[in-house]
């Protein structure tokens, strides 16, 4: 198993709130996915980011809201000094770096509901 470190922040009030997460967000209207991920890098924690390729892709049905939410995460590269997070603090609390093995020891309860699945993509 590759163990780079990845950078995982913990959000505030947002999707899963309080659990451990990877940068995203919303597409904006007439935005195309990548590029709110190149935005959402850029504002939730200060980096440049060049998309390679789609790592992992998942849709489900909300019946209620009458709609289809799809979540695209893209393997990046930083293209700016990798160690200067400025995390944005209306949004999160913390981040830290961890490798893969950190993120498969951590309590399930603490990391967004595709953390683990998303890990065995890398």
């Amino acid at each position: 198993m590759n163990e780079l470190k990845n950078r995982i922040k913990r959000g505030k009030i947002n999707y899963e709130g309080g659990k451990w997460d990877i940068p995203g967000g919303t597409v904006e209207p007439m935005e195309l996915p990548s590029d709110a991920a190149v935005r959402e890098a850029k504002e939730e924690v200060g980096l440049n980011i060049k998309i390679l390729s789609i790592l992992y892709e998942k849709s489900n049905i909300d019946l209620e809201k009458n709609t289809v939410f799809t979540t695209l995460i893209y393997r990046c590269k930083v293209i700016n000094n990798y160690y200067s997070i400025s995390l944005d603090t209306e949004e999160h609390d913390t981040y830290r770096w961890v490798t893969q093995n950190d993120i498969l020891a951590m309590n399930d309860n603490s990391l967004v509901s595709y953390m683990k699945e998303l890990i065995q993509c890398l």
